[in-house]
């Protein structure tokens, strides 16, 4: 059932990332996501970068749907359904997180949650958000940090961690699952992104290999992944077309 809250605050992060956030009194899960609408925009999914009161969502401008709501002004409505998927599981021990892109957002409410050490990968140091101090971030171009991706700056550490939380675009977690070491006694899980359209497991546009991301996701082990032989080689369209990513191969 869709609902609607007002907005109470509206961040501008960097120069196309936004934080909103929205009176409700949803209960969720670090990892859960929300299905957002505004009118004129489409239904899209959008995972929760805090789940305390309020919550809020962190996401760059990209679509109509995400460009109308960075113009909506405190007190306007946003819409939406959920919270749907599962959770990130509660870690003990010592902690990481790894992000890259918008993933750092789904990161957010766990790093809020749970202490560890959180790295950060962007193309430059203007594509960082979400940011704080302690944080060991990697850049493509060195304008900040270690020059190069979050990847190579973090599993020469993987063995230091007893769980790791990893989120980022699919080539990026691909070339994680394919570097790392797959006796490490870490334990790792990913939150995967995907086109969603339905959140619930009805349409299947979000299926990997008969997993359904949004329904028996977005989090996944690194067991799980491994059996995913679709997963950093193709996706579908909007229209269902297949796509490939580059240099996709198992």
């Amino acid at each position: 059932m869709m609902v609607h809250s007002r907005v109470t605050e509206l961040v501008r992060e960097n120069k196309d990332v936004f934080t909103m956030k929205f009176d409700s009194s949803i209960t969720a899960k670090p990892g859960q996501f929300l299905m957002i609408w505004v009118p004129g925009g489409k239904e899209i999914p959008m995972s929760l970068s805090n789940t305390s009161s309020p919550p809020s969502i962190t996401f760059r401008t990209f679509g109509e749907t995400t460009k109308t709501l960075s113009r909506l002004k405190i007190g306007d409505r946003v819409f939406y359904r959920g919270p749907y998927g599962n959770s990130y599981p509660e870690p003990s021990g010592k902690v990481a997180y790894v992000g890259g892109g918008t993933g750092v957002a789904s990161l957010n409410a766990m790093i809020l949650k749970y202490r560890g050490d959180v790295f950060v990968g962007a193309r430059t140091r203007d594509d960082l958000f979400l940011i704080r101090d302690g944080y060991k971030i990697a850049t493509d171009d060195g304008s900040l940090g270690f020059k190069g991706t979050v990847i190579d700056l973090f599993l020469p550490h993987l063995s230091e961690y007893d769980y790791v939380f990893v989120c980022g675009p699919e080539p990026m977690v691909k070339s994680f699952i394919d570097r790392v070491d797959r006796r490490t006694h870490s334990k790792v899980f990913f939150s995967l992104e995907r086109l969603m359209k339905c959140g619930v497991g009805i349409c299947d546009s979000c299926s990997i290999n008969g997993y359904r991301v949004c329904k028996d996701g977005t989090i996944f082990s690194m067991d799980d992944v491994l059996k995913m032989t679709e997963f950093g080689v193709y996706k579908r369209s909007e229209s269902g077309k297949m796509e490939f990513f580059t240099n996709g191969k198992r």
